[in-house]
Formats: C-alpha cells, structure tokens, sequence
C-alpha cells in the first residue's frame, strides 16, 4: 500500500486534512480580486493550502499565477517570470504577446522570447531597467494588472514568502508595493509569508504602508478533533491496530505541527505495516527517537552553530515549553545572567530559523521551528 501520511511535498486539495475554511477564504479572493495575507509558520501547510485554492480558482474560471518568492535568486528573477508568465497566460495570440508585453511592462523594458516546442515564454529585463529594490515587482504587478483589464476571467497573484521580497527590497519596499498595489482594479492579491511576527507587524502596525491594505488570515494548528480521525483512518485502512493513545502521543510529539505530524505518522505507519504489531503511545515515542537519531548530523551541526547562551536558551524553551522564559528562578537554572541575555539569545534562535515566537494566552510563546529538534536534545544532550 502507499503510505497515506505524506509529508515534504505540496499536498493537493484531497490530501491536506481540514483548512476548509482556509482555502475557501483564499478562493474568495483570488475570485473576488481582493487583498489577502495568509500568515503562519513554517510545516503548518501554508503553501498546500494556496496549491489547494489556486486549483479550485483556476478550476472556477480564475487565472492564477502563483510564485514562491524564496525560490529565485533575485527580484530581478522573479519580475522576470511574473511578465513571462503575463506573456503566456493572459495576451491572447503568440503573435500578438510581444507587443503587449512592451505596452503593459514597458517600464521593465523587457525582451520577450518564445520557444515553440515548449510553448512557453522566457523574458529578460533591459540592464537599464533592473534594480536591487522591490520597484521591479511594483511594476512587474502593474503590467499584470494591465494586461487583466483586457482578460476575459478573473486574474489573481499569489506571493508566497512575501517578506523576501521585502527583505531584498530594501526600506523602501513596503510603500512601493503598495502604492501599486492599491490602484490595481483587475486583479486580487494573496501575499503570504512563514516570519509570523515580521508579516503580523508589516500589516498590523498603522505606521506601516501595508497596513489595511487586505484582510489577515493567520494559519495556526490543525484541530485535533479533525486530525484524530484522519490519523486513526490512514492506519485502520492499512488494517493496522492503533490506540488512542498512539494518535494523541503522535499529536503531543509533534506539537500540532502539521509537518510533523504527518512524518511521524508516516514512519509509525511503515514500521507496524513492517513489522505486523499494533501503534502504541510506547512505539510511538521510539519511532521519535529514531527520527531523531537519524537526523543527528542535522541537529549536531545547528547544535555546535550556536553561541553557549543560545544554548542554554534553546534547552529552557524546549524543556519550559516556551513560557516564563524572563523569570529570574529560570534564569539562574540555565546560567543566563538576565533577562536581556535570554532575550538576546532567542532573537538569536529566531533568527537562525530554529525557534519563532507566537501569540499565546495574551503573550508570546517561544516554540521549537522543529519540535524533534527536543527529542535529539533529550538523547544526546546531558541533562536535556
């Protein structure tokens, strides 16, 4: 049988569990040309949740263009593939895409090719006209909206990892994008992004240009009350046994995350489809311990990356649970010498991507980015 636990990969709109309300939030829209920010963390299912509505849109008639921003070397690159993708999907005739191109991207200067084998367009920016700011994607989202007002269909843009463009974009950025952005009548927008508490501020502080500029949607955990039955389902239709408890503890283990959620699943479901025993809560934290041993020389080198006060923080969230952190009983158990050393080294943490921080209960909680990441500190960690 092939493992119903899939992880590592885009899921499609029949594979991800619940995010109905997520996706058909994102389906409006894209539909309805509206302004849109999905916010949540990495391994919580974001960028399946946008495959998922950008699937059901085109399905809908909506013509989607969907970018991840962290997957091209420059802005340049990826200005470059929003005209070439414009050029492709939304000028009618080949014969007729190079000339619109020029009038819709003409600020881009662009050179539009064809390959006929392919069917598919490739475009380069003049020298001239390149920039190591986001005014390349301002315009590059100007040209899309030009050419929508002529589309027979909706047309929608999806940003995923908004915040590299910001990031590469400089001060600036921001208010460029807006400014575009906002006198656009002919296409919607859903900028997402994983930096939770960058995104959060970018759109909920009034003194930053994206403020109002969309509605937020933020993605947290899956709701046990839907996982609990799909978990129990993916084994049962296996014919394998599996208590209660195991679900709960694959839950607990993960810490919700969907990611790892589903690999922990996926190699509980190997070993007991393997090895013919029932899933218990006991096999369970084993099946952890060796993914946790098998991702050693991972978790050794970010563990030997950072500084002594990282680590000693690192070892207070992931025994805490990420709360209480500043007290100063706390501080005196892991040698840190104040509560501006503990919050030094967790912007530290953040900032290497091996912890975020979250809202939580009218605070912000510190969370391991990989919640197995505590499993290896327990085994190979002294005192963890």
């Amino acid at each position: 049988m092939n493992n119903p636990f899939e992880f590592g990969r885009e899921l499609s709109a029949t594979e991800i569990v619940d995010r109905t309300d997520e996706v058909d939030t994102v389906v409006r829209a894209l539909r309805g040309r509206e302004r849109l920010f999905l916010i949540g963390p990495r391994r919580f299912g974001k960028t399946s949740i946008l495959r998922a509505a950008a699937e059901r849109a085109e399905v809908e008639g909506v013509v989607v263009l969907r970018y991840n921003a962290e997957g091209y070397p420059s802005l340049t690159a990826l200005a470059e593939r929003i005209v070439a993708d414009g050029a492709k999907r939304l000028t009618g005739p080949v014969q007729k895409a190079g000339r619109k191109v020029q009038e819709a991207f003409g600020a881009l200067r662009p050179q539009l090719s064809y390959n006929p084998l392919t069917d598919t367009f490739s475009a380069s920016l003049a020298a001239e006209a390149r920039s190591p700011d986001a005014t390349l994607i301002a315009d590059a989202l100007t040209g899309i909206d030009a050419l929508a007002a002529d589309a027979e269909h909706p047309v929608a843009v999806v940003i995923d990892e908004f915040q590299r463009v910001v990031e590469d974009g400089g001060v600036s950025a921001e208010g460029q994008v807006r400014a575009a952005v906002q006198t656009h009548d002919h296409v919607g927008y859903v900028f997402a992004g994983s930096k939770t508490r960058m995104l959060a501020e970018m759109t909920g502080d009034e003194s930053r240009p994206f403020y109002r500029l969309g509605a937020r949607l933020f993605v947290g955990p899956v709701a046990r009350e839907d996982f609990r039955p799909a978990l129990m389902s993916g084994f049962a239709d296996a014919g394998l046994d599996v208590s209660d408890d195991a679900v709960e503890a694959i839950l607990d283990l993960a810490e919700d995350v969907p990611y790892n959620v589903q690999r922990l699943a996926h190699e509980a479901w190997a070993e007991a489809l393997a090895t013919g025993d029932p899933v218990t809560a006991e096999r369970v934290r084993a099946t952890l311990e060796r993914l946790a041993s098998r991702d050693d020389p991972f978790y050794t080198q970010t563990w030997n990356g950072l500084s002594r006060t990282q680590k000693q923080a690192l070892l207070a969230v992931a025994r805490e649970g990420g709360t209480g952190l500043y007290a100063g009983e706390l501080l005196r158990a892991y040698d840190l010498s104040s509560p501006s050393t503990m919050q030094a080294a967790i912007a530290g943490l953040v900032k290497a991507g091996v912890a975020r921080e979250e809202e939580h209960q009218g605070g912000v909680r510190v969370r391991l980015e990989d919640p197995f990441f505590a499993a290896w500190l327990r085994l190979f960690v002294a005192g963890s």
